[in-house]
Formats: C-alpha cells, sequence, structure tokens
C-alpha cells in the first residue's frame, strides 16, 4: 500500500509517540469534527427542498468531507480518533432529533473504519480512503426506524413537512432505492477520499499543515 509519509524519519517519530490519545489531540478530533458535522449538516439543509435533494446531499457531503478526512487521518494516526469523531457526530443528531439507532451505526461503522486503519498502521493512503468510504455509512442511522416503525416514523416526518414530503421520503428511502443510495454514497466517499490524497500531496503537505 502507498503511504501518506515518505521520510523514514518520520515513520521513526510515529512510532516512539504515544498510542493513546492526549489532550492535544482531543482539540484535534473536536476541530475536525466541528468541520465534519458543520459540512454535513449544510448539505443535509437542502432536505427542505425535498427527499431526493436530502439524498443528494448525503452524496455530495460524502465527497466533500473526503478532503477533510484526508488531512485529519495525518493530523493524530493513533486508535480511537475516527471512533470518537463518530460518536460525537452521531451524538449531536440525536440531541436534534434524531433517533437512537444514529449511535449504534455510528459505533458500527465508526469501528470498522478503525479497523482499516489499524491494518494501514494509520499511514496507508488506501485504508484511510477505504476506512472513510465506510465510515459515511454511518448516516443510515437515522433512518433505520422507518423499516421498524413505519407508521410513527412517517407519520412524525408528515407532521413536520407535511403528507406529500413523507410519502416522497418513504418512496425515496425504501429498502431498494436506498440500498442504491448507499451504494452511490460510498463511491462518492472513495472519489472525495482520492481528492483529498490528492489534495495533501499537492497543496497541504507542501504548505507543512499535513
Amino acid at each position: 500500500m502507498s503511504t501518506t509519509a515518505s521520510a523514514p524519519n518520520a515513520d521513526l517519530a510515529a512510532s516512539t509517540r504515544p498510542r493513546s490519545l492526549t489532550p492535544r489531540d482531543l482539540i484535534t478530533v473536536g476541530v475536525f469534527t466541528a468541520l465534519y458535522f458543520v459540512i454535513g449538516f449544510a448539505f443535509g439543509f437542502v432536505g427542505v427542498l425535498g427527499p431526493v435533494a436530502q439524498a443528494v446531499g448525503m452524496i455530495v457531503s460524502a465527497a466533500v468531507n473526503g478532503i477533510v478526512f484526508s488531512l485529519y487521518i495525518t493530523r493524530i494516526r493513533k486508535p480511537g480518533m475516527v471512533l470518537l469523531t463518530g460518536l460525537i457526530a452521531a451524538l449531536l443528531m440525536v440531541l436534534t432529533g434524531h433517533a437512537w439507532t444514529t449511535l449504534v451505526a455510528a459505533v458500527v461503522f465508526s469501528g470498522i473504519a478503525e479497523l482499516i486503519l489499524a491494518r494501514g498502521h494509520y499511514r496507508s493512503a488506501r485504508a484511510a480512503i477505504l476506512a472513510y468510504a465506510f465510515f459515511t455509512l454511518w448516516v443510515i442511522g437515522p433512518i433505520v426506524p422507518m423499516y421498524y416503525q413505519r407508521d410513527a416514523y412517517l407519520a412524525d416526518i408528515a407532521e413536520q413537512m407535511g403528507d406529500a414530503y413523507a410519502a416522497a421520503w418513504e418512496t425515496v428511502f425504501s429498502p431498494g432505492p436506498f440500498a442504491a443510495i448507499l451504494a452511490v454514497i460510498f463511491v462518492s466517499a472513495c472519489l472525495g477520499g482520492l481528492l483529498g490524497q490528492k489534495m495533501l500531496r499537492k497543496h497541504f503537505i507542501r504548505a507543512g499543515i499535513a
């Protein structure tokens, strides 16, 4: 696998760093999680235009946040950073009215991302792209209740957005179409990760911020 750092001294320095998150690391986690969440929230806000716009916003957000994630990975390179980001972002979603299943999905897909990053020793560019693609799938969490509490879930949407919006939501996010949307999100995240890695090499490393 290719790596995001080529200097031998960088590898040696990394091997001597503590593996647990330091207070400085936690500040970095907070900054990048806030940036990740704001971008996701901004694109998610287009959902007021309709369920199709919501799906498009999720896809575009996955691509744009790939740049953020690529830079984030270079700033810490320690176990737990992605899991912590997933938990914080999911908790913010729950606090703004989304289902508890959001937290479960965040733990599952952040955990998968952590395993992939660990396989690449937190230095593999390919592992970072693949980990981010799986990480983005935690967006399934807020929608899961529609599949086991359909009536209550759609009634809540209808109360907030109207009956026509709820009917369109059911069509767009029914199992078949939503599976296709998740596949596109995964591909979009891979493309965003690739773009992020390219920007790392071309701009961020040269500027000394990665």
